[in-house]
């Protein structure tokens, strides 16, 4: 996930509060065992997967097909192994339940679905398309209901049903195969002058003529995927609803960390808080006319504007001309509340210091007697001053970037960056032990 959309997420946090936290115990992540049977599993799940194959592709496809799973399987299995994913039955009832509501009323999703949650704070989801799913923690967080989280797997599982996985390897396949591509990159490599321009125009061609693939694509899992969602107990309305809150989610900026925070949360009997902390690097005499974007954003987005699709949604089925909202069953409420818990350890285990620190600060400054927040906050400083006295910050907090960042956001890495070994251990001491 980028970083834009994690602080971008940061807006929303405090929209569903994050009750007993103080008595939150996160979920448990020494479980090897079960994360090296998941990660068995998927990799069975997968080999069955493109066996089931053979009668549609040819050999040649076929084995292309095979590398791009075998590499794919790859990444999952590592992320499995190493915490990314959360093992837990409470999500795993909720999504099972709304999977075969899905199956039961429709005969061509399969009813052997699989879907893993990731402990990305995304509002998203994707499919693998071997039949497997990744549903983001974020997006129980940022939903209001299970009718929204129905809509969001309906959607998935219609890029699965089209094959849409499937004509992405195809589509390069016949690209990597192609005699005149092939022909034109070597043409291109021996080429004495403008070698730069003329692979990165092409380059540029590949990228839009993909980007155009992805958008249709999209809006045919919107079709599809409302189609196998009305044919459910659940609330038509809430399939628009859960889209426009991907467009919120896509395009909030960041509530900001006020200075009276610093002042307040690092202002310890240990070591009082110190102005020359909150001093700016000088950007003045940055001249932005001189930056220039290579690629057009807009073309290469995956997504089509939210605008546009929901006008073709209500164009094709008028009776979702609503936009409503139903109550969340008690089960979803409580999902909704541990996803938000689950935000720091997250953070921590995706290796998110810089971000876990923001976080914190953002919650101490909503409820200063936030004491699982001042926990948090203890072991990520510790994190940033294990990494400063190992020479690698680098690896977990950013430098300074105007044109990227908000002020609020640079105003932190600023104070980050400012610290320097002895304030850092002192503060992360501080925390750690008022948090234990």
């Amino acid at each position: 996930m980028s970083m834009r959309k994690i602080l971008c997420g940061f807006l929303l946090l405090f929209f569903t509060p994050c009750l007993f936290a103080q008595l939150y115990t996160p979920i448990d992540t020494a479980n090897l065992p079960v994360r090296t049977q998941a990660a068995k599993d998927y990799r069975t799940y997968t080999k069955l997967f493109v066996k089931g194959l053979g009668s549609e592709y040819d050999g040649s496809q076929l084995s292309y097909i095979k590398k791009k799973f075998d590499n794919l399987d790859k990444v999952v299995k590592e992320d499995i192994l190493r915490g990314q994913y959360v093992f837990d039955a409470r999500f795993d009832k909720l999504v099972s339940e709304i999977v075969a509501e899905i199956a039961s009323k429709n005969l061509i999703v399969p009813s052997d679905l699989k879907f893993y949650i990731s402990r990305n704070l995304a509002l998203n989801a994707s499919s693998l398309g071997n039949k497997c799913f990744v549903v983001n923690m974020g997006t129980f967080y940022y939903l209001q209901n299970e009718d929204q989280l129905a809509s969001v797997i309906s959607h998935e599982i219609g890029h699965f049903v089209l094959k849409h996985s499937l004509q992405d390897k195809m589509h390069d396949y016949m690209l990597d195969k192609s005699r005149d591509f092939k022909e034109e990159v070597y043409s291109i490599e021996n080429q004495q002058h403008n070698k730069g321009d003329k692979a990165y125009n092409r380059l540029k061609e590949i990228l839009y003529q993909n980007g155009k693939l992805n958008k249709k694509q999209e809006f045919e899992a919107d079709s599809i995927g409302y189609v196998l969602y009305r044919n459910t107990k659940f609330h038509k309305s809430d399939y628009l609803t859960s889209l426009r809150l991907l467009e919120t989610y896509d395009t909030i900026r960041p509530v900001g960390v006020k200075t009276e925070t610093y002042k307040t949360v690092f202002n310890i009997p240990e070591q009082p808080f110190k102005e020359a902390w909150l001093k700016k690097e000088d950007f003045s005499g940055y001249d932005y006319s001189k930056y220039k974007e290579r690629f057009n954003e807009d073309s290469l987005s995956t997504h089509p504007e939210i605008e546009k699709r929901i006008a073709a949604m209500r164009k094709i089925f008028p009776e979702i001309e609503k936009e409503e909202m139903h109550d969340a069953s008690p089960m979803f409420r409580d999902l909704q509340l541990v996803a938000g818990n689950e935000q720091s350890p997250s953070l921590m285990y995706n290796e998110e210091y810089g971000l876990g620190v923001y976080l914190s600060l953002l919650r101490l400054q909503e409820n200063p007697k936030d004491t699982y927040s001042e926990k948090w906050l203890g072991s990520f400083l510790d994190k940033i001053y294990q990494a400063r006295k190992d020479y690698t910050l680098n690896r977990y907090l950013e430098r300074v970037e105007p044109k990227k960042q908000s002020d609020s956001y640079q105003q932190f890495l600023n104070f980050m960056w400012n610290l320097n070994l002895a304030e850092l251990k002192t503060l992360a001491g501080y925390y750690t032990k008022k948090g234990s």
